[in-house]
Parts: structure tokens; C-alpha cells; sequence
């Protein structure tokens, strides 16, 4: 399972990927539209912040402008994905965009219907919404799942890019699904890491027994 980040966040990318986690960034037109910069250079930036891909996605609905906005984002570097809504006239987008070595990300997606069309047009990754649909239907676990088990059953290449995270819980049962990458929100990826009151207890144990002896303690090996 990877880890991608949802963001536009360029320090909280870079931390990220200094940690070795990351394996590439997510946005959205929500997520750029926040930005008050110009949609390139938000791009550009992220793309020089970490060494995975980057996903973005076309805001047209007809065919000709999803295949002429996807061409422009796929011009801009190798590591670009471009997010296609998996409806309608997204479909044969996705198609076209593969033959033609433009890897695509079936995005907006609620439905297992969805997905196994995506993995049918030859989608490189498709991303259910897990937080709305739980919030929709209540069972976004069991179409993550079921679409998994789809993916499965007929050694389709697409991936799942579990979306819409909202907790560590949502997370972790992905993750035990078997998804192979789940996108966060920077928060949710900051509690990955986050201390407790249980660990800080640990290691002040460890630190007062280590201190309360003078040979570990002073030893050159542990100096700082």
C-alpha cells in the first residue's frame, strides 16, 4: 500500500517525502482553486517537492475538451496523472488517453459500477470516494471492497487510490482491504505520526532508567 498526499501543501509535502513515505500527491479543482496562483506554477512547484507522480484533473465535461485539457497537463511532465471523472464521456477518455501513454485516474467515483468500468477502459488508478459514499450510503467499505475483489478476479491492471479519507480508521481499513494506495488529507497523515500519551510515558521510562546510570549516560557512543 502507498501513500499518496491530497494537498497543495508544499511544506507538508516535502516533510512527507523527506520521511521516505510518500509516493506522490493528489489535487483537485477545489484543492487548486485555493491556491490564488497561477494553476502552473502550483503544479510545477509540487512537481519539483517529491519524486512520484501528480495527479490533476480535467474540470471539462465534453470529450474533446477532457482529451485537449489532458494532453496539456500530460505535456507538462512523465509523472503527471490525469484525474478523469468516471462518467459519461469519461470513459472514452480514459481509453484514448492510455492508448496514447497518458496514465489516468477515474476519479468522483461512488458505485462499483464505476469502477469496473474504469478498469474496463483501461483507467491506470481509480479512487472511490470513501468518506462521501460512507456518508451517502453507509457502505463505503463494502464497495471498496467488492471493487478490490473485482480487480482481483479479472487481473485488471488499474489501481485503487482509496480517496475522500477523513480518519486514521477510514485508513487502516483500507489498508487491510488490500487497496494498493489510499490518499491523504495532511491531517489525517499527520496523526499517522503523532505521539500519545502512551508512547511519551514509554520513553520517559526509558530515558530516566538510561539517565540514572552514569555509564550509559556519558558514553561516547550515544553523545549527541
Amino acid at each position: 500500500m502507498k501513500i499518496w498526499l491530497d494537498t497543495i501543501d508544499i511544506d507538508a509535502i516535502r516533510k512527507a517525502q523527506a520521511m521516505g513515505v510518500l509516493a506522490g500527491v493528489t489535487t483537485n479543482p477545489s484543492i487548486l482553486a485555493t491556491a490564488n496562483r497561477e494553476v502552473e506554477a502550483v503544479l510545477g512547484e509540487i512537481l519539483d517537492a517529491q519524486a512520484g507522480p501528480l495527479a490533476a484533473q480535467v474540470v471539462s465535461r465534453e470529450l474533446d475538451g477532457m482529451l485537449a485539457q489532458a494532453r496539456r497537463l500530460a505535456a507538462i511532465s512523465p509523472r503527471m496523472v490525469v484525474k478523469i471523472p468516471a462518467v459519461g464521456e469519461g470513459y472514452r477518455a480514459m481509453s484514448i488517453l492510455e492508448r496514447e501513454g497518458i496514465a489516468t485516474l477515474a476519479t468522483t467515483i461512488f458505485e462499483t459500477r464505476q469502477l469496473a468500468l474504469a478498469a474496463l477502459a483501461g483507467a491506470s488508478y481509480a479512487a472511490p470516494y470513501v468518506n462521501r459514499i460512507e456518508l451517502s450510503t453507509g457502505n463505503a467499505f463494502e464497495v471498496v471492497e467488492s471493487s478490490q475483489r473485482l480487480l482481483d478476479a479479472y487481473g485488471y491492471r488499474t489501481a485503487i487510490l482509496a480517496a475522500a479519507i477523513k480518519t486514521v480508521d477510514q485508513f487502516l481499513r483500507c489498508a487491510r482491504i488490500g487497496v494498493a494506495a489510499i490518499t491523504l488529507p495532511v491531517n489525517v497523515f499527520q496523526q499517522l505520526y503523532a505521539s500519545s500519551e502512551d508512547i511519551e510515558q514509554s520513553l520517559r521510562k526509558f530515558d530516566a532508567a538510561w539517565q540514572s546510570n552514569g555509564l550509559t549516560r556519558d558514553a561516547a557512543l550515544f553523545q549527541e
